[in-house]
């Protein structure tokens, strides 16, 4: 797929390989590079540096369909959010994915008896970079705390 980026007469031209879709996009803010994220579950990191952008380096994500993605600004971290209700963790300087896993069943209320459905939305909290706000398909709402490593609030959205 193709995109382009800039403002006219600074366009920057991607193009990767093979025919995947493009399911999220995400800029390292000051760092000069994207992170993809295509259909085939396959993170690029683009160096946007140079004149002709380049990959730096190429992650195949096995476990899950990935369905969003969020790069903190001036964080060593990207969470990946999945199409079962998983965040994964990728340390941006090796580009490798972290020990680090929330499960959706950690993060919903234990009361709550069904899948909340993919993962639609990850935002790190502005007040404390320690907590990220996931949002989940079903409406459900989590905020987790890396800390405690548990639910710090949970929030339900009704029709």
């Amino acid at each position: 797929l193709n995109y382009s980026i800039g403002r006219p007469g600074v366009d920057v031209h991607l193009r990767h390989e093979g025919d995947a879709a493009v399911v999220a996009l995400s800029f390292l803010i000051n760092d000069g590079a994207l992170v993809s994220a295509t259909g085939d579950d396959t993170l690029h990191m683009w160096s946007l540096r140079q004149k002709t952008p380049q990959i730096l380096h190429s992650l195949k994500f096995q476990r899950e369909r990935i369905t969003t993605l969020h790069v903190p600004f001036q964080s060593k971290w990207l969470y990946l959010g999945t199409e079962r209700g998983n965040i994964h963790i990728v340390k941006i300087v090796t580009f490798e994915l972290s020990g680090y896993c929330i499960n959706w069943n950690k993060a919903i209320e234990l009361s709550r008896k069904t899948h909340p459905g993919a993962v639609v939305h990850l935002s790190e909290n502005p007040v404390d970079p320690g907590k990220l706000l996931i949002g989940y398909e079903s409406g459900q709402l989590v905020l987790w705390d890396f800390k405690a490593c548990c639910a710090d609030v949970r929030y339900q959205a009704t029709d």
